[in-house]
């Protein structure tokens, strides 16, 4: 994967809608992606058989295809948007790069990219959204 000038990147990420980045690059704006989807149960972040399976099926992808990256995208509901939240979002991703790396993948081709709470799905107050809990692994 390309070293990516962190200056760049937050200018990239800040394009793609206010994402705050955990790595060390982006990816670019016009490049073919494929997207797993990960959701994990509430005020969980561990990695069961569900989950192990769909980072598998990831992993394999950028094994097989021409993959220069990897970005982690990291959802959390607008229900407690605070200081638990993202840190639980955060050890989210951390949980699927460790098993990515597992997997195979190498360390420095993922970069983890937090979806800022203006772009997550609406919700009723209190309501807790299943797809603001998801953690999508995005091969590009």
């Amino acid at each position: 994967m390309k070293a990516t000038n962190p200056i760049l990147a937050a200018t990239i990420a800040l394009a793609l809608g206010g994402c705050a980045l955990f790595g060390g690059g982006a990816p670019p704006v016009d490049v073919k992606s494929s997207t797993f989807e990960v959701f994990f149960d509430v005020d969980r972040s561990d990695v069961n058989p569900a989950v192990a399976e769909i980072v598998r099926n990831a992993a394999d992808s950028s094994r097989r295809g021409n993959v220069s990256g990897i970005t982690i995208s990291i959802h959390s509901g607008a229900a407690g948007w605070n200081a638990h939240s993202q840190a639980l979002s955060r050890r989210r991703a951390e949980a699927l790069k460790a098993e990515l790396v597992r997997d195979g993948v190498p360390n420095a081709e993922i970069v983890l990219v937090e979806v800022a709470e203006s772009h997550l799905a609406p919700a009723e107050d209190g309501v807790r959204e299943p797809q603001n809990r998801r953690t999508e692994i995005i091969l590009w």
